[in-house]
């Protein structure tokens, strides 16, 4: 349930901060944020240890149960705050019989906490500017992938390896099957367009500590002249599966929005005339299996499931100014007043499009391993 409207069309828009407030891991605490993490000992780490802070922003680590425990920056630099200490360390020890303690990071930090041949590590990583894609922000609109929904499929003969999209480099998935929605657009004047996933929800385990996978965390998007689910290679335009860049994004546009390098990202050559956006996952999983929270059998991350909800992915279109005329699919949500109830992801997932008219990009350089979930 998906709309357009012309960010000219309106004249201030409040956006909806996403990034750093989901839900947290049973591995974290129950209001775990960007800024401020719950660690327990006695629970160990989850399926990530990454945590995404912004310039100017400091994170609170709270520990719990970790006694003797040995806390420790592997980047040798003394950037831990510890209660006590005039200047900031390298490395402290728990103190004994201390069930809650707290110290703080500003800066990119390796932290890693070790006893008795156990660890923990939180990789900290601080965002930097980087360049927004050239031409006007046309439009911002949030696209829902409902439990319930269509898919498509691609290689059925060539499952458990990767396939490329209209032979495109830049457009792999899994063969299989692929869960998708629509968005119809309509371009007036010619000219490069950029499209970009800014923000996903569920929040994206490579931002936050020890929260969970979900599909969502690597998004396909695409553009077709027009899609056809039942041969998903015609009229196909231009796609991407992860963007170019190795690393993670930050968009600022009043409000901040963080996505993943797995987030897509590409430029299409539009002339005028009517297209459709299309956003699916780059891991094969039918609808029914979508709906139970699985990946197909011969799926690279076969063992791994989810919770079913509703996932979203917040998109960014830019491009010559003025060449975005209003396009909706049958199922029209309206605008939103001042923005939605926070209070529960569903109520995220179901909210309508946010408008923005003007954004600041920035990165944060991170190492990237190989693909994983």
């Amino acid at each position: 349930m998906n709309r357009f409207v012309p960010a000219s069309a309106l004249t201030a828009v409040a956006l909806l901060t996403i990034a750093g407030g989901g839900a947290a891991a049973a591995l974290g605490g129950a209001s775990d944020t960007r800024t401020a993490i719950t660690v327990d000992c006695a629970l160990g780490e989850g399926s990530n240890d990454n945590q995404v802070i912004l310039p100017g922003e400091t994170l609170t680590v709270t520990l719990l149960n970790c006694s003797q425990w040995v806390v420790t920056n592997l980047d040798g630099l003394g950037v831990i705050d510890v209660p006590g200490e005039v200047s900031d360390v390298v490395s402290f020890s728990v103190p004994d019989a201390t069930p809650s303690y707290v110290f703080t990071v500003d800066t990119d930090a390796d932290i890693e906490l070790t006893f008795d041949g156990q660890d923990i590590d939180i990789d900290v990583t601080v965002a930097t500017p980087a360049a927004n894609p050239s031409g006007s922000l046309l439009a911002t609109s949030r696209v829902t992938m409902p439990i319930e929904i269509p898919d498509f499929a691609i290689g059925l003969d060539e499952l458990g390896s990767d396939v490329l999209l209209g032979d495109n480099p830049d457009c792999l998935l899994e063969a299989g099957y692929h869960p998708y929605q629509t968005v119809p657009i309509t371009i007036s004047d010619t000219g490069e367009f950029t499209f970009r996933v800014i923000d996903v929800t569920p929040v994206d385990e490579d931002l936050q500590w020890g929260q969970p996978y979900f599909p969502s965390q690597d998004f396909f998007l695409a553009v077709y002249t027009t899609f056809d689910p039942a041969d998903p290679e015609a009229g196909l335009v231009s796609c991407n599966d992860d963007r170019p860049l190795d690393d993670q994004s930050f968009v600022n546009g009043g409000v901040t929005y963080i996505s993943d390098d797995q987030a897509p990202e590409f430029i299409a050559s539009l002339a005028p005339g009517q297209y459709t956006l299309v956003l699916t996952t780059f891991r094969s999983t039918s609808s029914d299996e979508w709906a139970d929270g699985e990946f197909s059998s011969w799926s690279g991350v076969s063992d791994t499931t989810w919770q079913p909800t509703a996932m979203t992915a917040l998109f960014e279109l830019w491009g010559p100014t003025g060449s975005l005329s209003l396009g909706q699919n049958d199922q029209q949500p309206e605008l939103a007043e001042t923005g939605v109830d926070g209070s529960s992801a569903a109520g995220i997932a179901g909210a309508a499009l946010a408008l923005a008219v003007a954004g600041i990009a920035m990165v944060a350089a991170r190492p990237r391993a190989s693909r994983t979930v």
